[in-house]
């Protein structure tokens, strides 16, 4: 092969070799952009799901204050129920 030919040949490949790695240079700024949104994404689907688990978990302490009220009441009751009960054995 002549030196010319050669040249030729050789300065094909380099082309292509460049062509390649701008091309993987252009997937790989197209991965990380689609990586970044992935992200913004999953954090944005984070915060909601923190704001709904945060207001359940207010729902849930006032349905515990809720429930240790009434909780209070069946006490109380039972007291006065026992109270009762023993004015009825001393009568």
């Amino acid at each position: 092969m002549r030196a010319n030919a050669k040249t030729k040949l050789l300065g094909g490949f380099l082309i292509a070799a460049v062509t390649c790695i701008g091309s993987a240079s252009s997937a790989d700024t197209g991965i990380y952009g689609n990586l970044n949104r992935s992200r913004d994404a999953l954090l944005d689907q984070r915060a909601h799901l923190q704001e709904a688990a945060d207001g359940l978990n207010k729902r849930i302490a006032e349905l515990q204050r809720q429930l240790d009220s009434v909780n209070s009441y069946l006490r109380d009751t039972d007291n006065a129920v026992h109270d009762v009960d023993n004015a009825l054995k001393r009568y």
